[in-house]
């Protein structure tokens, strides 16, 4: 009977042993999904901003602005897709990092040909939550492109050119040397510099923004604006967009549907005579830079016509 006893005690002991540690793992459970903070995003409203539902002639502008937040944890990650029927192209990947001041930004991108697009902005936090918005725009009748300047052809030193005038302005084609570049920093969007890369000699475009240029260019570790620019490199490295279809170019309808956002980056390698390159800048303005001339050395020139959106 005692045994019997003892056996009902030490199973009693052993139930409550194991409902305990259940109410610990639930606890701590809990807690942890307590402390992942999952982020927010919306889309701001008004009249500079497209609302869901608007009708947009192709070519036309869709605005976005967003307002995010990390909940307390900092915003690594931003994402913007069009999507039409089953395609889905990402026209912004970003990897940020936001603290408490969230993100406030606008975004501006053309009108595509589809009767019906849905645009996504998607948000990650230091937590690896996501949270994301949308809206729907539609097409109207007829088209809205836009102006455009023609800057050039303009003449640009490489890195170790006596010269030095380097730095180009996009908003006037205005060309800056290091030693004038002072005050100016903030409108600068372009500059050149060569190397070999692969095996192969590299006239390249790149941007203050980019992480390599400034070894290129020591003078740009004392900036504290720096501009960038996405160049469409695999349209450029694959001859989409022909000199002659440059020339042709009267407003940006060129210049919106040769950029490919999907292979971009802020350095465009191989620039060599003839060939086009899309970009995009840091303001939203697509544009197509056409390579006249590229010398193939540190100390050489490059020269180039651009064709960019007013």
């Amino acid at each position: 009977m005692n045994q019997k006893r003892q056996k009902l005690q030490d199973l009693s002991r052993v139930m409550q042993l194991c409902f305990f540690t259940g109410l610990m793992l639930l606890f701590f459970s809990c807690s942890e999904e307590e402390s992942l903070r999952k982020p927010s995003v919306i889309l701001k409203t008004g009249v500079a901003y497209t609302a869901s539902g608007t009708a947009i002639a192709q070519g036309g502008k869709i605005q976005i602005g967003i307002l995010a937040s990390g909940a307390g944890s900092p915003l690594t990650y931003l994402r913007i897709e069009r999507i039409t029927g089953s395609d889905t192209t990402v026209q912004l990947d970003r990897g940020i990092w936001a603290g408490s001041e969230g993100v406030d930004q606008d975004f501006s991108f053309p009108k595509g040909a589809a009767q019906e697009e849905t645009w996504r902005i998607v948000v990650m936090n230091a937590d690896r939550l996501t949270s994301e918005a949308s809206l729907t725009v539609l097409k109207a009748a007829g088209a809205d492109y836009g102006a455009i300047k023609h800057l050039g052809p303009i003449s640009l030193d490489m890195q170790l050119n006596p010269g030095g005038k380097s730095f180009l302005d996009l908003d006037n084609g205005q060309v800056y040397t290091q030693n004038d570049v002072s005050g100016h920093e903030q409108e600068i969007d372009l500059l050149p510099y060569y190397y070999v890369t692969s095996g192969l000699p590299s006239p390249t475009l790149t941007c203050p923004g980019y992480t390599s240029a400034p070894g290129y260019y020591p003078v740009l570790t004392s900036w504290t604006v720096k501009n960038n620019i996405l160049y469409d490199y695999y349209t450029s490295d694959n001859s989409l967009i022909s000199p002659l279809q440059f020339d042709n170019a009267v407003n940006d309808s060129l210049l919106i549907t040769a950029y490919n956002p999907s292979r971009v980056s802020g350095n465009c390698k191989y620039a060599y005579a003839g060939r086009v390159i899309p970009f995009k800048t840091e303001q939203g303005k697509y544009g197509l830079v056409k390579i006249v001339t590229a010398e193939e050395s540190e100390t050489g020139t490059l020269s180039l016509e651009i064709k960019i959106q007013e």
